[in-house]
């Protein structure tokens, strides 16, 4: 059973989640070139695609500092495995 929250609540929920979300990967990835964040979120889970200008270091040596990532940010908000996913896209410099 889904538990019902007002509008309001959840509007100020996702903006919390996006703005430590924002700060983390500001810490994390900050010699990277870090520019922004977007969050998609659909039925069956929730898309991170991180902007950055130095996508190759984002990504890490053969994707696994991008798998490291996805589960840091599965446990530290509290998303079931698998239910999220990590992206990357350059930003011009």
């Amino acid at each position: 059973m889904a538990v019902q929250i007002s509008k309001k609540r959840k509007f100020v929920a996702d903006g919390i989640f996006k703005a430590e979300l924002h700060g983390f990967l500001i810490w994390e990835l900050a010699e990277d070139g870090y520019s922004g964040v977007e969050v998609r979120v659909t039925p069956t889970r929730t898309e991170i695609i991180i902007l950055a200008t130095r996508t190759h270091n984002v990504l890490g040596e053969k994707g696994r500092r991008i798998r490291e990532l996805t589960v840091v940010v599965q446990k530290r908000f509290g998303f079931p495995e698998g239910s999220v996913e990590l992206y990357h896209r350059g930003t011009r410099r």
